[in-house]
């Protein structure tokens, strides 16, 4: 359970952080702004720090385009274009003779639709059909915004009057059309959000809910950042003071993803995907940083050859996982790490062999004493209402157990990686006596 928690609770503290650190900004910018006025070599910075957004924006769309991260490189996109649009816009006082929505209108409901929908687009790349198809999609909303948005003076607006002398039919179907979207659109909010219509909040209700439930559900990082975006987008365009609210809550949403990114980087690099254990990469640091005082135990299931064969590798992949979630749960302070295949690997800082033997035995027994059912294909087919109500065929009990070696440093043996080696040797020990056993 405390697992769990942390799970979803981690990923979300940094978003948190950044949003609390922007409030901070915004509350002591008056004083902030004079101070840096008052210093010659730093008042360029305030000409360069509406600029801020679109350079962290840039900084997105690289890395999703580098690490192949569609969602993050078109949300990125998004948050450039509605930050144009919210910084030169105001909100609250369309052009007179306009139509149809302004645009700040148009990108605070179409924003956290287009967030709630790249949040789903996080491992595919953007040369592929859906990639494009986003892309297209994309290229046509902006589109679409630009000819019904625009001022009436503008060619896009001279544009949809010629269309009445061409065809007066479609003129009057598109005229309605734009009334009705911008009486959706401009209707007037709770008292607290007076930037932003009720559609707008509807949808930002959404997309929040909406990414909430997928983050809950997968425990996914990149999820979080996309969560703290819709929140410092909302910020930024409900605020009473757009200037400088919505260029430091748009930077931030842009750091959130990136952030979010390299996070995500990281866990593909270190963490197994399989396990939620952290692999190798990460073991090897490990024994780098070790002291002088610590033991290593190497695990390995035993017969799992045989049991994969038997009943096919998704079985063998629920093993693992349980194995995993155990190990997961050792005491005495250990690290865990998936070594490889079937192998895992306990290290003990500040404990010998004869301190870690206790807490190996205790885990060799729990792994022994739980049964491991194999799903039958009529468990995969009965539905979780009549899920353990009906008596299922071809269940199946498979007994699973590990074999354990365990070592530590000595005066001959002050190497990690041998003191490694020679607790592979000890559990090569224990396979030979009869497996499901600790040998030293």
């Amino acid at each position: 359970m405390l697992l769990r928690v942390k799970q979803i609770v981690y990923p979300l503290i940094i978003p948190t952080v950044l949003i609390i650190l922007s409030a901070v900004v915004i509350w002591k910018w008056p004083n902030l702004a004079h101070k840096i006025n008052q210093v010659k070599e730093l008042k360029a910075l305030l000409v360069i720090l509406p600029v801020l957004p679109y350079a962290i924006s840039s900084v997105g769309i690289i890395m999703g385009w580098r690490y192949g991260n569609m969602g993050v490189m078109l949300a990125s996109f998004a948050l450039a274009i509605s930050y144009l649009v919210v910084s030169r816009f105001n909100p609250g006082n369309p052009p007179e003779g306009l139509m149809g929505p302004s645009f700040p209108e148009t990108v605070a409901f179409l924003l956290p639709l287009n967030l709630a929908v790249f949040s789903m687009l996080t491992k595919r790349r953007i040369f592929t059909s859906v990639g494009v198809l986003c892309v297209f999609l994309m290229m046509l909303q902006i589109s679409a915004v630009i000819l019904f948005c625009s001022p009436p003076a503008s060619p896009c607006s001279q544009l949809l009057l010629k269309m009445n002398s061409v065809s007066p039919d479609t003129a009057k179907k598109l005229a309605k059309l734009l009334i009705g979207l911008r009486s959706v659109l401009h209707d007037d909010a709770l008292v607290e959000f007076d930037h932003i219509s009720i559609s707008s909040l509807l949808v930002y209700s959404f997309a929040l809910v909406f990414v909430l439930m997928r983050y809950m559900l997968k425990k996914d990082v990149i999820l979080a950042g996309f969560l703290g975006a819709l929140v410092a987008t909302f910020i930024g365009i409900t605020t009473d003071r757009l200037e400088p609210s919505s260029m430091i809550y748009f930077s931030t949403a842009g750091l959130m993803l990136i952030i979010a990114s390299f996070e995500a980087s990281f866990s593909l690099a270190y963490v197994d995907d399989l396990t939620g254990l952290q692999g190798r990469r990460s073991l090897n640091q490990r024994l780098i940083n070790l002291g002088k005082k610590y033991a290593i135990a190497m695990i390995d299931v035993d017969h799992f050859k045989k049991f994969n064969d038997r009943y096919g590798h998704k079985t063998s992949d629920q093993v693992l996982k349980m194995i995993a979630s155990k190990l997961r749960n050792m005491s005495a302070g250990a690290k865990v790490f998936r070594y490889g295949g079937e192998e895992f690997t306990a290290i003990f800082p500040g404990k010998d062999v004869e301190e870690a033997l206790p807490y190996l035995e205790k885990y060799r027994r729990s792994v022994e004493d739980t049964p491991f059912v194999v799903r039958s294909k009529t468990r995969r087919r009965s539905t979780s209402k009549n899920r353990g109500r009906i008596k299922l065929s071809g269940l199946k009990r498979a007994k699973v157990t590990v074999s354990i070696g365990v070592a530590a440093p000595g005066k001959d043996l002050a190497d990690p990686e041998r003191v490694l080696k020679v607790a592979d040797r000890a559990l090569y020990r224990a396979k030979k006596t009869g497996r499901n056993r600790v040998k030293s």
